[in-house]
């Protein structure tokens, strides 16, 4: 069932797993996503999201570096995507909702030599002759790619994993 993550059709306490996979960086509320996904699991099951995220912000920095926030803007403009938030935004939304055991990993390594392998495929005759031909949102797409490689490579974007358990009532 499609629906709106941050209004979803379900009746509270419906799910004893509720996953999310490479959806949270799409929600533009994502306090509004967080109360969701808690309000539709039962007491005792378990939230997962799986997202991307930009690197935590060092302890004397306020803002990533200009540099960075480019590179973020040129694929949230190619894939319309809101603001990138730090996994601790996640976390902390979790712990401000009551969650228990929040565990949270940066899963960044074994996704890294996947960009490579979608740039390689792009590359590929046959592939550009298709991508001409799907149109301009998809070539932004593609090219989007590069700038993720390019952040996997400046350690600027992360793919994580944020599980947590909604207490028994």
């Amino acid at each position: 069932q499609v629906s709106d993550a941050l209004a979803m059709p379900f009746a509270n306490n419906t799910f004893d797993l509720t996953w999310s996979m490479e959806s949270g960086e799409h929600m533009p509320n994502k306090k509004q996503f967080m109360n969701e996904l808690y309000r539709v699991t039962t007491p005792g099951g378990r939230i997962i999201i799986v997202t991307w995220c930009h690197r935590e912000l060092e302890s004397n920095e306020l803002t990533l570096k200009s540099n960075e926030i480019k590179i973020l803007k040129r694929i949230s403009d190619a894939y319309y995507l809101p603001d990138w938030v730090a996994s601790s935004t996640y976390v902390n939304l979790s712990k401000s909702l009551g969650l228990e055991d929040i565990r949270s990993a940066d899963w960044s390594e074994f996704v890294e030599p996947f960009w490579p392998a979608v740039i390689k495929t792009a590359l590929n005759p046959r592939n550009i002759i298709g991508l001409l031909r799907a149109g301009l949102t998809t070539i932004r797409g593609a090219i989007a790619t590069l700038w993720m490689m390019r952040g996997f490579q400046k350690k600027l974007i992360k793919f994580v994993i944020i599980t947590a358990r909604k207490p028994l009532i």
